[in-house]
Order: C-alpha cells, then sequence, then structure tokens
C-alpha cells in the first residue's frame, strides 16, 4: 500500500493552484465537480494533491488537514527559490535529531507546507 493523495479544503481553487503551481512546481491533473463540491487534483512526480472548494462554506473552518511534507535533495536551495519567488520559511530551517532538515511554510489558508532533506 502507499500514498494516493492528500486532500485538503481550499477558499479558492484558483488561488491554491497559482499557489502550489508557482512555487512547488504541480500540475494540473484534472478537475470536476462532486454534487456541490469544486474538485481539482494537482500532481508532481508520484505526490497528488487533492483541493476542494465547496461555495458559500468557510472551508478553513473545517479543515482537518494537518501539513503536507514535500521530500528535496537540497533544501539551502529550495529556500533560496522560494525566497526568491517571495515566499518566506515562517520556521527553519532546523536539524531534527534523526538528521532530517526541515523548514515550513505556510499555503495560502494558512496550511503547513513542509520540506524535508533526509
Amino acid at each position: 500500500m502507499r500514498l494516493h493523495h492528500i486532500g485538503m479544503n481550499v477558499k479558492s481553487l484558483v488561488r491554491s493552484k497559482e499557489f502550489y503551481q508557482s512555487y512547488f512546481g504541480f500540475e494540473e491533473e484534472m478537475v470536476f465537480e462532486w454534487g456541490s463540491e469544486k474538485i481539482l487534483f494537482l500532481k508532481k512526480n508520484d505526490c497528488r494533491l487533492e483541493l476542494i472548494e465547496e461555495p458559500g462554506e468557510d472551508n478553513g473552518s473545517k479543515r482537518t488537514f494537518l501539513h503536507l511534507a514535500l521530500a528535496v535533495i537540497d533544501l539551502e536551495t529550495e529556500i533560496g527559490l522560494l525566497k526568491d519567488s517571495g515566499l518566506v520559511p515562517v520556521e527553519g530551517p532546523v536539524v531534527l535529531e534523526n538528521g532530517w532538515k526541515v523548514v515550513f511554510f505556510f499555503g495560502p489558508d494558512g496550511e503547513i507546507i513542509e520540506l524535508v532533506e533526509e
């Protein structure tokens, strides 16, 4: 068994799509409607994000999503590229007891994006 995707409610599919495409290189895989929900799948390599927008709802109040962790080869290079694009870390980089280097950013709806170099 392997992780297929991570889903989260967002306030705006357009804003979240632009954010994950611009800063993290995700590409649109598919978009569709399920009842009143608008659903967008983004993909980068084997990593998928399912972004769910339900019109008229305060999606921030019902989110159960905690954070998204993306593996990177060179953390310092990634941080530099994101800073050059205007995205500043909210915490880190730090080295954990197990030797992993991590840094944290906020997404457009307050979600936490963690970059991990093992």
